[in-house]
């Protein structure tokens, strides 16, 4: 599938103010790299070595328990980037990113990462948007494993990747491509086998739909975030 470099970076929202030329630019020096499912993009405390911005596919970013188990802190999609932290401090990988789905991704290196955030100081304060975001959602999430027993946090699990990724198919129902129960019971910190039966019962209850790798949601029950 061609992508258009520079369309899709006027679509995310952290480059979306860049003029077509500074665009073209950005978009001539970035590398592309094509990811298959479940390849690890980098590790944890690698050296960075750029930021990442998702053309098409999905990301997880993931890190290890105490107990040896992965648990996955967030989801990525098209527009969206990864990998700036360690590019800010000069620090380790502070976790791994692995493809969810096949992946595209652009990187940018740390001289033009560096170059743009000197050049345009709107994009430093949207990256600072986009990291209070995350550490929001990251906040929820633990909230969630505390206060809520596993129906509830596998619910809102749903609700939380259907705002996210989800399309709008206009008919009061929104489409998202389901991740896969292991990925599931490691973002709510439960097993495959209690998700496997819990998305049963969800399904049973009306409250989504499968069909193949797709769950189904109605609009109206994804409130606001």
């Amino acid at each position: 599938m061609s992508i258009d470099v520079s369309d899709m970076l006027a679509r995310s929202p952290l480059f979306g103010e860049l003029a077509r030329d500074e665009l073209a630019a950005l978009g001539a020096a970035a590398q592309r790299l094509d990811f298959a499912r479940d390849e690890v993009i980098f590790s944890m405390n690698e050296a960075p070595d750029g930021l990442y911005v998702v053309a098409r596919g999905r990301v997880k970013v993931c890190v290890p328990t105490a107990a040896g188990k992965e648990l996955i802190l967030a989801t990525l999609g098209p527009g969206e980037v990864f990998g700036e932290m360690a590019l800010l401090d000069d620090a380790p990988r502070s976790a791994s990113v692995v493809a969810q789905l096949p992946t595209t991704a652009y990187r940018l290196r740390r001289s033009d990462f560096s170059r743009l955030l000197e050049e345009h100081p709107s994009i430093a304060r949207k990256l600072l948007m986009e990291m209070s975001q995350r550490l929001r959602r990251a906040n929820a999430q633990v909230e969630s494993l505390v206060s809520l027993d596993v129906v509830g946090r596998l619910a809102r699990f749903f609700i939380d990747l259907a705002r996210q990724h989800g399309q709008l198919l206009g008919n009061g129902w929104v489409a998202v491509r389901r991740p896969t129960h292991q990925d599931i019971a490691a973002s709510i910190g439960a097993t495959r086998e209690t998700v496997t039966r819990l998305i049963a019962e969800l399904e049973q209850r009306g409250l989504i739909v499968n069909d193949g790798k797709m769950t189904y949601l109605r609009e109206e029950n994804l409130g606001r975030e």
